[in-house]
């Protein structure tokens, strides 16, 4: 076992970042080698990195320092997110003194001074843009800075009004009337990246049940499953609750306080009269719309009066939750009885069945309860698993049964909207939209659905413009493959979407200044403008100079390019430069991304590039998708107090032993798991192996190749080959696994070596460093110049994989060799005699391989003599006929 060796890690990452950025070796300029884009998310500019981030650069990083190695000409740009509402959120809570945004901002290492400064939005963008970049370095990304820009930066903001012109003159940005996602402190749209909370969750439409009490008074019930109103057994009001009475339009509707703030940003006039108590409810009767027969109201706590309008239809048949709750109210007479009812009117109450579906009972809720044991309400992880399973599969594959009419036979998936539409027509039903969850805007104030008019759109539910998108993700590939679904899954479903808001930072629509292009409508191509970036920076072009001529010359080759550079001030030759760097390097190679990002942020990715840019050569290549970071097993927050900043990582453990702990915790769409435990073994690990390096490099003698060695040469092959499988699929782990293999093949090597050849140990040994450069490249720079390269181990080229290297022969021979020393081990074990050893073999083969290994044999297990026979030597030395138990590969076995 090598010894952990005392390494200033901070002084290696130090020293070797420095000698990066002075030899510029990750800036990246067009020449004739092939060209590897690749690119993850550019951070919100609002505090630190934390370790998610890390999490996502790093996996993306180990491709763009795998392709550099391949002979690539690499470019991992990065830059910086600054639109929507949070920073100038943040600026307003500094002026006003917010002591929680103050603490935040000090436990993030701000000082008092600058945090004053951060009243100025746009201030406290360049702060975190420096701080984040900072970060970056350390943690080693190989970024070329070069094209760096923010999404506020106004040359920026000229770029995004080129698309958006262009996808308005396509009919892909529309203005109209549509529910979107709303936040009343803000008055504005709130999309995914300017929430709190919510991410992915979006409006869907309830359709609302006139439900009436004898009054006239109507009891509107919300559902998603219009099916179910055939199976109706009584419907349920929590009884803790006030709900009110309210003039909504022209009737009087009995629904929860919340539920009229919904419904008055959904164009419906509503005048609250008066108030009553559920309880005041329960044991009366209302008409069901559809059935026209009356149905009971009866108590349950599970009512969330925040959930569509606060009262809730019950079809125990295929609803766990009432089931369950009918079951509860069987077994508490007394509960019944205060509310004036009888036990009896509950007994009698029996499900009606409205779905069939293969492979289900006719009563599936309540199968699935006795099934998982569900005992009362209080089991809601259970009652969730089975209502979310029965849902799932009778919408897939449901059929509806004679009890619903003329619309039996009929798949649940393909008629829902039918039979709304039908309700809707005789007064039966109206519609309500509602958050498919939970949604908190980053101001901090829950959101709900609005319908808003002359609200700008973007059209994915144009089926030319999603004919383009599937095509582009046929063409894509999408690592791992299993996420190829949820993407087709999203262009399905995906419909209008605002792209605009009032408030915030961002772009203005060019044709309409009231309204500012979104977080998410903003950062769907922005790739592009990293080929660009460099020169726009370093020839300090203008806002002014940048118009739609520019753009379409540079990104679409249109335009006269003499008259474009007399009339905005660019030379012709800078314009060349930009057309042809963008021609060069788009459309990018792989984008690493979250999982959470693909039904928005990715999706839209594509959608956006196939209506920019009609040549598909243009169109992403891959994404890459993770999952998120927990840290010990559970989600990584604040309040739970395990949230690790990246900074904070870095200066504990060091960049390299960080960057290759996350690698080790996760691929595909599993989380991650950050563990203290696996980052310290690691920093042991990588302060083992520079010990290893330091002892065993050119140490050895020169001479010819024996077995030994090209058992290890053979080894050594095949991991080249399985690592770089794994790391064309963006399976960085599985590429890492290896590793520890070929630490374990090289310590036999030098075990089973009485001499060891200088030339396979340095090849091992130079094989492995630079397999462990794409995880840990600092210290990986640091033990390639200790073996006295000139070149940057970054720099350097990638193994080769040669079949022709590969010896079968010897790889098998060795490894019935080591199954031989463990069968002479546990002979050891039950004789207690290891004076001598003798083996008796079938082949003259084994013969010569076991008499080539008798002096490690000797070495090993202290025998002074090991000699080796074949079975049919009349010669041979076998007191106790050992040899007849020999078989090919597995010799026998006598001690003395």
């Amino acid at each position: 076992m090598i010894k952990i060796v005392d390494l200033d890690f901070k002084a290696i990452e130090d020293k070797w970042r420095q000698k990066w950025a002075d030899a510029k070796i990750f800036e990246a300029n067009p020449d004739e080698r092939k060209k590897w884009f690749v690119n993850s998310p550019f951070p919100y500019v609002n505090s630190c990195l934390h370790l998610g981030h890390g999490f996502t650069y790093t996996r993306m990083d180990v491709i763009a320092r795998f392709k550099r190695m391949q002979g690539y000409n690499v470019l991992f740009p990065f830059a910086f997110h600054a639109t929507g509402e949070p920073i100038v959120g943040v600026a307003k809570r500094i002026e006003k003194d917010d002591s929680d945004q103050i603490k935040m901002l000090t436990d993030a290492g701000v000082s008092e001074r600058e945090i004053k400064k951060f009243k100025d939005p746009k201030y406290l963008v360049r702060y975190w843009q420096k701080r984040i970049k900072q970060d970056v370095n350390r943690l080693g990304i190989a970024v070329d800075w070069r094209r760096s820009f923010t999404t506020i930066d106004p040359e920026f903001n000229r770029f995004i009004e080129w698309q958006y012109r262009l996808l308005k003159d396509n009919g892909y940005v529309v203005q109209g009337t549509h529910p979107v996602v709303w936040c009343p402190n803000c008055k504005s749209p709130t999309g995914d990246h300017d929430r709190l909370q919510g991410g992915g969750e979006g409006p869907i439409n309830y359709i609302l049940f006139n439900f009436k009490l004898p009054s006239g008074e109507i009891l509107p019930m919300g559902t998603l499953r219009p099916e179910t109103i055939y199976g109706v057994t009584n419907v349920w009001i929590n009884p803790d609750v006030e709900y009110v009475k309210a003039k909504v339009d022209n009737e009087i509707w009995i629904i929860s306080e919340s539920c009229t703030e919904k419904l008055k940003d959904q164009m419906h006039s509503v005048q609250i009269k008066g108030k009553i108590r559920g309880e005041e409810l329960i044991g009366k009767r209302c008409i069901n719309p559809i059935l026209m027969n009356e149905v009971l109201i009866l108590p349950a706590s599970f009512v969330n009066p925040k959930s569509a309008t606060g009262l809730v239809m019950s079809v125990p048949s295929h609803a766990p939750y009432d089931w369950i709750g009918l079951k509860d109210l069987m077994y508490n007479p007394s509960f019944l009885k205060k509310y004036g009812i009888s036990l009896d009117e509950v007994s009698e109450i029996k499900p009606i069945s409205v779905v069939k579906t293969e492979g289900l009972g006719e009563h599936p809720a309540v199968d699935l309860c006795e099934k998982l044991e569900v005992k009362n309400q209080n089991e809601v992880e259970k009652l969730d698993k089975a209502t979310n399973f029965l849902y799932k599969k009778e919408f897939h594959q449901g059929i509806l049964r004679e009890v619903c009419g003329e619309h039996q036979g009929m798949r649940v998936s393909q008629v829902k909207e039918d039979l709304s539409k039908d309700f809707q027509k005789v007064n039966a039903a109206t519609t309500m939209w509602e958050l498919s969850g939970g949604v908190v805007c980053r101001c901090g104030t829950k959101c709900h659905v609005k319908i808003l008019e002359n609200q700008w759109f973007l059209k994915f539910s144009d089926e030319r413009w999603k004919e383009k998108a599937r095509l582009c993700l046929r063409r894509m590939k999408i690592y791992p493959e299993e996420a190829r679904e949820n993407f087709e899954s999203t262009i399905e479903w995906l419909q209008e979407k605002a792209c605009a808001r009032k408030s915030g930072l961002g772009t203005r629509l060019p044709w309409d200044k009231d309204w500012i292009v979104e977080t998410l409508s903003d950062s769907v191509i922005y790739m592009s403008y990293y080929t660009i970036a460099n020169y726009i920076n370093s020839e300090k072009i203008e806002p002014d100079q940048l118009n739609d001529d520019v753009f379409e010359y540079v990104f679409h080759g249109e335009g006269d390019v003499k008259k474009i550079s007399e009339e905005r001030g660019i030379s012709k030759e800078i314009l060349q430069k930009m057309r042809s760097s963008f021609e060069y390097w788009y459309g990018f190679d792989i984008r690493g991304s979250a999982k959470e990002l693909i039904p928005n942020h990715l999706t839209f990715c594509i959608f956006h590039h196939t209506a920019v840019w009609p040549n598909e050569k243009n169109w992403p290549r891959a994404f890459a998708i993770n999952g998120m970071l927990n840290v010990e097993g559970e989600k990584m927050s604040k309040s739970k107090g395990n949230f690790i900043l990246l900074k904070d990582a870095i200066e504990k453990y060091g960049a390299d032993a960080t960057r290759i702990a996350l690698m080790d915790s996760a691929e595909g769409l599993n989380d991650a798991n950050w563990l203290e435990k696996d980052v310290l073994a690691w920093k042991n690990k990588l302060s083992s192996f520079y010990g290893l390096v330091k002892r065993y490099y050119d140490k050895g003698k020169l001479m010819l190749k024996r077995p030994i060695d090209a058992w290890l040469v053979s080894r050594f092959q095949n991991y080249i080959k399985m690592i770089t499988d794994h790391l064309e699929k963006a399976e960085n782990r599985s590429a890492l696994t290896y590793f520890h293999q070929m630490v374990n093949d090289l310590q036999w090597y030098l075990k089973r070596s009485e001499e060891r050849n200088k030339t396979i140990v340095n090849y091992a040994l130079e094989v492995m460093t630079k397999v462990l450069s794409l995880y840990s490249p600092f210290i990986s720079e640091e033990i390639w110049n200790m073996m006295d390269k000139e070149r940057f181990i970054s720099l350097e080229k990638w193994p080769e994989f040669d079949p022709k290297k590969i010896d079968e022969y010897v790889l098998k021979q060795e490894e019935t060799f080591k199954n031989i020393c463990e069968d002479i081990k546990q002979t050891i074990k039950l004789s207690k005699k290891n004076k001598d050893l003798y083996l008796y073999v079938i082949t003259e083969k084994e013969m010569l391989y076991l008499q080539q290994a008798s002096s490690f044999l000797k070495r090993e297990f202290g025998f002074k003599e090991v000699k080796v026979f074949l079975v049919r030597d009349s010669k041979k030395y076998d007191p106790q006929n050992k040899s007849i138990r020999a078989k090919y590969g597995k010799p026998g076995i006598y001690l003395e």
